[in-house]
């Protein structure tokens, strides 16, 4: 392997430990909530090589055409469930609480993260490495 496939190498295991790590301060900032339990029992069984999912099912029930209102409801739903970690095991009313609270935590760790590259691109320029 060449420099740069060493650096490249090197950069994913960074960014994937940068992804966990975020993951799990997200987690455990939320005051114990149920999707917070969920993302840290999905940190841990999460292979060291993480895959992504592909969205195709999504994609396609997007492409529908003139659902019922109900059902449409009804997949939007699901979606939430899918998306909000733990969510495939909550009532609506439950959903709907975790789903705001959970979108607030990612706030916040945008706004962290942010922060942390504003930071680190002003150490990197001190140091002579920036554009």
């Amino acid at each position: 392997m060449d420099n740069d496939g060493k650096a490249d190498a090197g950069l994913l295991e960074r960014s994937r430990r940068i992804k966990m790590a975020a993951e799990i301060g997200l987690a455990r900032s939320s005051r114990g909530r149920h999707w917070s339990r969920a993302l840290l029992r999905r940190r841990l069984l999460v292979s060291k090589e993480e895959t992504t999912s592909t969205t195709c099912e999504a994609a396609a029930s997007s492409l529908e055409v003139e659902e019922p209102e109900e059902e449409l409801v009804e997949a939007r739903v699901r979606t939430l469930q899918r998306l909000v970690p733990g969510g495939e095991d909550l009532g609506v009313e439950k959903l709907f609480e975790e789903t705001a609270d959970y979108v607030q935590a990612l706030q916040e760790q945008v706004n962290a993260m942010r922060a942390l590259a504003c930071m680190l691109h002003g150490f990197d320029r001190t140091r002579g490495g920036g554009r």
